[in-house]
C-alpha cells in the first residue's frame, strides 16, 4: 500500500527543512515595503507546513508561468474580454497574487471545458 507523505515529510524531502523553504518562498514572494524581511521569516515560520507548500507552488507558478503581478492581472481580465478596460486591471491588479491565480485557474477551465449543448427536447 502506498501511502500518501505528510506535509513534513514533503517539507523535509523536497526542500531539506522548514528553514529553507521560508528561505526559498521569501526569496519568490512580494513582500511589502512596510514589513522587514526578519518580520516575515518569523511569521512563516509559525505558519503550518501545508501553507507553506502551498505559498511556495502559487510562488512558483507565479514566477514561471506568468513573470509578476501585474502580468497576471492582465491575463485575467484577457480571459474575462476585459483587457482594454483600464480600471479593471488596475482593480485586478491590487488582488492578492493567490486571489489572482485562482481566478486565472477557474476561468481557463471554464474556457477548456466542451460548450455544453442544451438537452433537445424528447419527441413525442
Amino acid at each position: 500500500m502506498s501511502f500518501k507523505k505528510t506535509p513534513l515529510q514533503l517539507v523535509n524531502e523536497e526542500h531539506g527543512g522548514k528553514e529553507k523553504l521560508v528561505e526559498r518562498i521569501i526569496g519568490l514572494i512580494e513582500r511589502d515595503e512596510s514589513e522587514d524581511k526578519d518580520t516575515l521569516k518569523r511569521r512563516l515560520l509559525a505558519a503550518s507546513n501545508r501553507k507553506l507548500l502551498r505559498l511556495a507552488q502559487n510562488a512558483e507558478t507565479l514566477r514561471t508561468k506568468y513573470g509578476s503581478t501585474e502580468k497576471l492581472a492582465e491575463a485575467v481580465a484577457g480571459m474575462m474580454g476585459r483587457i482594454k478596460d483600464k480600471d479593471y486591471v488596475t482593480r485586478l491588479a491590487s488582488f492578492t497574487p493567490h486571489r489572482l491565480l485562482d481566478m486565472a485557474r477557474n476561468l481557463s477551465r471554464k474556457a477548456a471545458a466542451p460548450a455544453r449543448s442544451p438537452k433537445k427536447a424528447a419527441a413525442k
